[in-house]
């Protein structure tokens, strides 16, 4: 009676249903758009992390959080119009 299990599934016809109905369904989304996108990670991101480094001059490394940060921001976005964008060659 005292049982938790936190399950993570994707669609599948293999699936019991009668499971995912009697469960409790919690979803944590990603924000929409850059702007929130990276002020969700700055904002998850200690003093301590963001200065990690043992380097005088931090700014490569601050560079480098940035870059990263907008990486995942972009393919979280990318992510909401499926694989359409990543396959397909364009003649630029």
């Amino acid at each position: 009676k005292d049982f938790r299990m936190w399950l993570t599934s994707m669609p599948s016809n293999r699936f019991p249903v009668s499971i995912l109905q009697n469960g409790v369904k919690m979803t944590n989304e990603p924000p929409k758009g850059l702007k929130a996108n990276l002020k969700s990670t700055f904002a998850t991101m200690s003093e301590t992390e963001f200065e990690f480094t043992e380097r005088k001059d931090k700014s490569h490394y601050h560079k480098l959080v940035f870059g990263l940060a907008m990486m995942h921001a972009v393919v979280q976005e990318r992510r909401t119009f499926g694989s359409l964008g990543w396959n397909i060659p364009y003649g630029f």
